[in-house]
């Protein structure tokens, strides 16, 4: 096997990670205006426009399984550079811990940010409104208990149990059959395997956010896991996709304009509201879209990104470096705001920038204050760029 002695820098991930973090900023805030989501968003507006469902539910079915390929390659690139010992007390301080110390902090000031937003919002949201109607009753009913945005950590943990679990048991057989599949079979092969899971859920599927880890999300995210860990050692499981990458991003581009054409006009789970989401064949035939859009869009994300965005950038760079903070700080910041904004008379384009804003901004003023100096720096920045080791497989080279 040839042995590559130098590292090799992989801008295009860095810079991936700091806009995957700017989308989600972008889709919280979208939410806010958007028609579907009105009776269930926290913050959001009496005004709304379908432009800003278009963005949020093309982004949500790509957002986060990138994050999760994305995961799957860090955890591979460790496990390679550290070994399994050191992999596993990295996880714990950098993803287990902050999870646990900060989980309840987010939930006790959210609960301030929707009590002070009862005390002095005058145009209430529905959301809003509902609580309110809830606190009038002489018991009213205790809110689940809920992983909130930091589900995304939760499920990793699962994730990295498994992996070692399937490492030990399988060692590389499964990763080595992947690579022999042709393009068209591997593309498949992902997207019948995700339709059982999000057929178990709501159109769209739902952020997994409850204590008890939700099957389906371990079986759909863990596959997109298992992708990027893959791509780590065999670098042609998404590149093998390169070629044909503008035929595959029309394929799910139209996947997603024909689900979005079907899905209903309020996303109201079923079990909050009885006959608002499609059943049998009809839902059968969303799933089966939404999968391909998913599972396609997120390889076009990736095979663009390595072709864009392979440059070193000081400003994405400073994101990227600071997008771990900001992806456990950014949602509370984000309805304080925007439930302020409730009452003032703005165009909903102009609430939507300064939302987006001044979430950023504060959440990058908070990293500087409370971070950067501190020893949080160990959970939150550690190594900022994606590099390779100095001696690997030359396959990777391709990466």
């Amino acid at each position: 096997m040839n042995v590559v002695q130098r590292s090799v820098r992989l801008h295009y991930l860095d810079n991936l990670r700091a806009f995957a973090m700017l989308a989600g900023i972008f889709f919280h805030a979208a939410l806010a205006y958007s028609p579907m989501m009105h009776n269930v968003w926290p913050t959001a507006d009496a005004a709304n426009h379908w432009g800003f469902d278009v963005f949020a539910w093309s982004s949500h079915l790509f957002r986060m399984p990138v994050f999760f390929m994305m995961a799957g390659f860090f955890a591979a690139l460790l496990m390679q550079k550290r070994g399994g010992l050191a992999f596993s007390k990295n996880r714990l301080l950098r993803i287990a811990l902050p999870l646990v110390l900060f989980l309840p902090i987010l939930s006790v000031i959210t609960m301030w940010i929707i009590g002070d937003a009862l005390a002095h919002v005058t145009h209430k949201s529905p959301f809003l409104g509902f609580v309110q109607m809830m606190m009038t009753m002489p018991e009213p009913p205790q809110p689940p208990l809920s992983t909130m945005h930091l589900w995304f950590l939760y499920h990793l943990l699962f994730f990295y149990v498994l992996t070692y679990v399937l490492k030990t048991l399988l060692g590389h057989k499964v990763l080595d059959w992947l690579t022999e599949l042709k393009p068209l079979t591997l593309l498949l092969a992902m997207i019948i395997s995700m339709v059982p899971a999000l057929y178990m859920v709501s159109l769209p599927f739902p952020a997994p956010e409850w204590i008890f880890p939700a099957l389906w999300a371990l079986w759909f995210y863990g596959l997109f896991f298992a992708l990027g860990y893959g791509f780590f050692s065999h670098a042609k499981l998404i590149l093998q996709f390169d070629p044909y990458r503008h035929y595959w991003l029309i394929l799910g581009v139209l996947s997603f304009a024909a689900f979005y054409a079907l899905l209903p006009e309020s996303l109201i789970p079923e079990e909050y509201a009885p006959g608002t989401q499609p059943v049998g064949w009809l839902k059968l035939g969303m799933t089966a879209l939404e999968a391909t859009a998913s599972v396609v869009l997120t390889l076009c994300t990736v095979l663009y990104a390595k072709r864009l965005l392979n440059f070193s950038s000081m400003v994405l760079r400073y994101i990227s470096r600071v997008s771990y903070w900001v992806y456990i700080v950014h949602l509370p910041l984000l309805f304080w705001i925007q439930f302020h904004l409730l009452d003032l008379d703005w165009h909903i384009g102009f609430k939507f920038i300064v939302g987006t804003a001044a979430t950023l901004l504060l959440s990058c003023l908070s990293f500087h204050l409370l971070v950067s100096w501190t020893s949080l720096s160990r959970l939150f920045v550690g190594n900022s760029s994606v590099k390779l080791s100095q001696a690997k497989p030359a396959i990777q080279q391709d990466v």
